[in-house]
């Protein structure tokens, strides 16, 4: 008899721990929304709505109706599908490596230590930020893919020519693409897979799908049929759609398999996240690189790569530098070589006529100069080490350009050999490097700028910002945060001079070479802003003080 009521008594208190749980969360939704203020909200969606569509519009711009020649409209029905697969396969690996790292869903740490210690079942504690993670993910895909069909409708033939469409099927692809992150990271946590299997498997996966794009054989890929429902309007989809259910039964599985997520990793993840997100809110980049680095568990290296030669250590700064870099973790060095090569293809793309893909390469550009000035930003974390050195500040942030300034060039071997691939002859092999220099350089210059605008004013500025209204202090929050990559991107800008002379039938070395010139002068800029920093600021203290004085004396002689 003892034996049934206990378990009557255990599935009871399981019951209402999961009613209290649903009621506590109930609860904490409705007081959210109590706090709310509407007007604020709406203002918020409105401006959010308001840019978003602008950037939508300027980049449909920048397209244009240039329509796709016969050969290009052969291509994109021939390796389109296998192009989009190749997207997908290297979303399905960075979510088994996060899967590795501890997962995709982050609670609050309170549901850690309160809910997920309490006799509640963790699949009912767990399997709604699981759902909300992957909608969330949806969403974002969705919104991404609807963009990139409508900007793609712009330039398919005539015949082909319907935006509607077009928008739906993008999206649908777009939401497929994106939900096999959390899927995969899911999966991969739950079942506890090895990090070495789960490294392995990601690799063939990536290397089978990038066969299929550039081998003369005919193949499937294991992810086409992302592809060719993204790119239904073409030519249809049938047995593509088994992928899609296949896709979905892997999407039950995941969030079923939601309520095993290690609670330790649940932990770790949760306190950086929360971390993450009020950097954010800050907009400090530098403190949301370092978290990244964390949740990816990335450590430097114990033991170098390479020993630096001495002629290397002649400077103490760039040897400092350089035995730096020899301390990269193998996969910051890998994740470095993929988005040179990604943004590499995307000057591709924009050279081929879709422009916004510029947006693209100057953006990775910008990551890999995040890691590629790593001695610089750990010269700013440390402003009390830099004041002490027998050196000025200017002087030694200058020096700390020199080693991301050398080490991009293996980079830019990677980029280039992209390019050569997309169109092999020795124009192609020129031109890249002509583009390719300042492109990577631009990149090292916005992440320079973000960098160094962290560093301590020397002349008391920090809170300079305070005394202005609200309006002119979000501007120039908001100048601020976009600078750095928005130099990134003009350094890519001599793609377009190459995109130009091929159009025009004019010297294309020469347009080139102009472009490209004029971007090393921007360059030549930054690093001049670099060194003067401190003194343009103190120019600039002294000049708004003395415009102050003699403004009060003009008042008071009224």
């Amino acid at each position: 008899m003892s034996g049934p009521r206990w378990h009557t008594r255990a599935v009871t208190t399981s019951a209402s721990g999961v009613d209290a749980l649903y009621a506590m969360r109930t609860n904490r939704r409705k007081h959210r929304v109590a706090d709310m203020d509407w007007f604020e909200a709406l203002y918020r969606v409105y401006i959010s709505a308001f840019l978003g569509g602008a950037a939508v519009l300027f980049l449909s711009g920048l397209v244009g109706d240039q329509r796709f020649t016969s050969q290009e409209w052969a291509d994109i029905s021939n390796k389109g599908p296998h192009a989009i697969g190749l997207i997908m396969a290297l979303v399905v690996f960075i979510g088994m490596r996060s899967g590795i790292n501890g997962g995709p869903i982050s609670v609050e740490e309170a549901e850690v230590r309160h809910v997920l210690l309490s006799p509640v079942p963790h699949a009912a504690a767990l399997r709604h930020p699981a759902i909300q993670q992957l909608r969330a993910f949806a969403f974002g895909g969705a919104i991404s893919g609807a963009i990139a069909g409508q900007l793609f409708a712009r330039r398919v033939p005539p015949a082909s020519e319907n935006m509607i469409w077009w928008i739906v099927w993008g999206a649908v692809g777009g939401a497929v693409i994106a939900s096999m992150f959390i899927v995969a990271a899911l999966l991969v946590h739950t079942y506890g897979i090895n990090r070495w299997i789960t490294t392995a498997i990601g690799t063939v996966l990536c290397a089978w799908q990038a066969a299929t794009l550039y081998s003369s054989i005919n193949v499937p890929g294991p992810f086409d049929f992302a592809g060719h429902i993204a790119l239904y309007p073409i030519r249809g989809a049938d047995i593509e759609f088994l992928g899609l259910a296949i896709v979905l039964g892997f999407t039950v599985l995941a969030v079923v398999r939601a309520g095993t997520l290690s609670l330790e990793a649940l932990a770790r993840r949760s306190a950086l996240v929360s971390q993450m997100k009020f950097a954010v809110t800050l907009q400090d980049v530098r403190t949301v690189v370092l978290l990244r680095r964390q949740l990816g568990q990335e450590f430097m290296r114990v033991k170098p790569w390479l020993k630096v030669p001495a002629f290397l250590r002649y400077d103490v700064i760039i040897g400092r530098g350089f035995r730096s870099l020899m301390h990269f973790p193998l996969r910051r060095i890998i994740r470095m070589y993929l988005l040179t090569m990604v943004g590499s293809a995307s000057l591709v793309v924009t050279y081929q006529g879709t422009t916004p893909a510029l947006v693209i390469a100057g953006s990775l550009f910008f990551i890999v100069g995040l890691d590629a000035v790593e001695p610089l930003s750990q010269e700013v974390d440390q402003p009390d080490r830099a004041d002490a050195l027998p050196i000025e500040r200017g002087l030694l942030m200058t020096k700390h350009l020199i080693v991301p300034t050398l080490t991009m060039f293996p980079f830019l071997l990677a980029g280039v050999l992209v390019a050569v691939v997309s169109s092999p002859s020795i124009t192609t092999l020129l031109v890249s490097l002509i583009i390719g220099i300042p492109a990577l350089l631009a990149g090292i210059a916005g992440a320079s700028i973000n960098a160094v605008k962290g560093a301590p004013d020397p002349v008391g500025g920090a809170n300079q910002g305070l005394a202005l209204p609200p309006e002119m202090a979000g501007m120039s929050t908001m100048v601020r945060a976009i600078w750095p990559p928005v130099v990134a991107i003009i350094g890519c800008l001599p793609v377009l001079a190459l995109q130009y002379s091929e159009t025009t039938d004019t010297n294309v070395y020469v347009n080139t070479v102009r472009a490209s010139l004029g971007v090393c002068m921007m360059l030549f800029l930054v690093a001049g802003w670099v060194r003067q920093r401190d003194h343009i600021r103190a120019w600039f203290r002294s000049a708004q003080t003395a415009s102050k004085s003699t403004s009060l004396s003009t008042n008071k002689g009224i």
